[in-house]
């Protein structure tokens, strides 16, 4: 009876994980529109900032250079083999007028080896603490790792992970997970990219990243929306 029962759970995790890896075959590039990736990080930012122990978090956000969020990525993984998928967004912040460009549009999906099993949906915020940060959300594509450096982000009075003591990390992650999984790679080897096709649909144009985040503010409701929640939380 147990043999039986890890022949099915095994099954279902390969299965899961063949349905994730060739979703792109089967149904093509299906990405989220702008509307349901504002309206989705929405929520995720929500979330985030009615936890008890978001006050170091909210203290970022108040200094930081810009912020990126995927709410609901999707992570497969099963025996070390895994990827994931997810849609985002970008915004930068000139600090010195307090004015938020953006949203410039971003998409990831790959894969990747390491110790982690399971299937999840995360919602992960990244808070870009400096220039060489914002940089990198301005480029067609970047990995996380190597040149770029990351840290898990403090949150309350505990800390999860090793934090420079003066917070000058380029970006911190933050992230919020539903479902069963083990993982031990995180954003390390992740490959971000311009969703260019969110961009065009936003803005009525064919835009690069850069340019939406040096000279973009929409006025349209979802985003003064998102905009006026991010201010409220970094106040």
């Amino acid at each position: 009876m147990i043999i039986r029962r890890n022949k099915s759970l095994f099954l279902i995790f390969v299965l899961s994980l063949l349905l994730f890896f060739s979703q792109e075959f089967i149904i093509g590039d299906a990405r989220a529109t702008p509307s349901e990736i504002i309206n989705d990080t929405i929520k995720a930012l929500e979330e985030m900032s009615s936890s008890p122990d978001s006050g170091i978090f909210k203290g970022l956000l108040k200094r930081a250079e810009g912020i990126a969020i995927f709410p609901s990525m999707t992570e497969v993984a099963i025996f070390g083999i895994g990827g994931q998928k997810g849609d985002g967004l970008v915004l930068r912040k000139d600090n010195e007028t307090g004015i938020w460009y953006g949203p410039a549009f971003l998409k990831t999906n790959s894969g990747g080896i390491g110790a982690r099993m399971g299937i999840q949906s995360i919602d992960l915020i990244l808070v870009i603490n400096n220039r060489q940060g914002l940089e990198a959300f301005m480029e067609n594509s970047f990995k996380f790792g190597g040149t770029l450096a990351w840290t898990v982000g403090p949150i309350g009075r505990s800390v999860s992970a090793e934090i420079d003591s003066d917070f000058n990390a380029p970006i911190y992650s933050y992230s919020i997970t539903k479902g069963l999984y083990f993982d031990a790679g995180s954003l390390q080897g992740s490959t971000i990219k311009e969703n260019s096709d969110a961009n065009e649909t936003l803005y009525g144009e064919d835009i690069s990243n850069r340019t939406i985040l040096e000279t973009k503010i929409p006025k349209n409701a979802e985003f003064l929306k998102l905009l006026a929640l991010i201010k409220e939380i970094s106040k």
